[in-house]
């Protein structure tokens, strides 16, 4: 690769998928990380982006992928992590303590090490420095009870924002963008759909492309570091 790279976990569906589209489609050279292969990461390499598979479940997992992945590229212009599990807490604490697991290291784990490997080979330009942009959920400040297992290890994410965010200026620029509903899930009933809605002032369901123009503008601007950017059409003001 002769161009600066950008990293997207998580790219094999829905958010992370339509941020590795759109960054390839605005000339960026993009390296795709999924968990399944599925039809639209193999229509994203026929593109000519770079797909790498890894499950994000322990250390050792986590630092293959960084050896493989740095044999793709040793020059990255931004990471964005998206890669993320979702599901309520299991009543059982047996299953939930192995879901803390699971969590924990997709969502903190995973970019802890990604970054720290990755610091080095994070280069921005003249007036630019490189970006991590960490996706996290408006769940971090204001938990629903039921995912409290998910929304500590997202808070846990937009504490490393701030933390690295002092660890790695003035060379890169450490971000968080924080979803709330712009993609509903399949298993959600119409009934939530429309509760989830009506706590949502903007009234719609956002899509994917209002956070990839959040991540857009943090790669574009050169002053922006340590701060977390709710994208949620105003859900985090009245969700209960």
């Amino acid at each position: 690769m002769s161009d600066p790279a950008i990293l997207v976990t998580g790219a094999g569906r829905r958010i992370g998928l339509h941020i590795a589209q759109r960054l390839h489609q605005d000339g960026h050279t993009v390296i795709a990380h999924y968990r399944t292969l599925t039809a639209e990461i193999e229509a994203l390499a026929k593109q000519g982006v770079r797909i790498l598979q890894a499950d994000f479940t322990d250390s050792d997992t986590i630092f293959s992928f960084l050896d493989q992945l740095t044999t793709l590229s040793t020059d990255f212009r931004a990471v964005i992590h998206n890669a993320s599990a979702f599901a309520p807490t299991d009543p059982d604490p047996i299953i939930a303590a192995a879901q803390y697991q699971h969590f924990f290291a997709i969502h903190m784990l995973a970019p802890y090490l990604i970054n720290q490997r990755l610091q080095a080979h994070l280069t921005g330009e003249a007036d630019n420095p490189a970006d991590i942009i960490h996706i996290t959920d408006i769940n971090a400040d204001n938990p629903t009870a039921q995912f409290d297992i998910y929304s500590a290890t997202k808070a846990g994410l937009q504490n490393l924002t701030l933390s690295l965010a002092k660890q790695y200026a003035p060379e890169i620029k450490v971000n968080a963008i924080a979803p709330g509903p712009v993609l509903f899930a399949p298993q959600h009933s119409d009934t939530t759909r429309q509760a989830m809605l009506a706590e949502t002032y903007l009234r719609e369901e956002g899509g994917a492309e209002p956070v990839y123009l959040a991540i857009k503008s943090l790669l574009d601007n050169p002053f922006i570091t340590g701060i977390s950017i709710p994208v949620d059409g105003g859900r985090r003001l009245s969700k209960r």
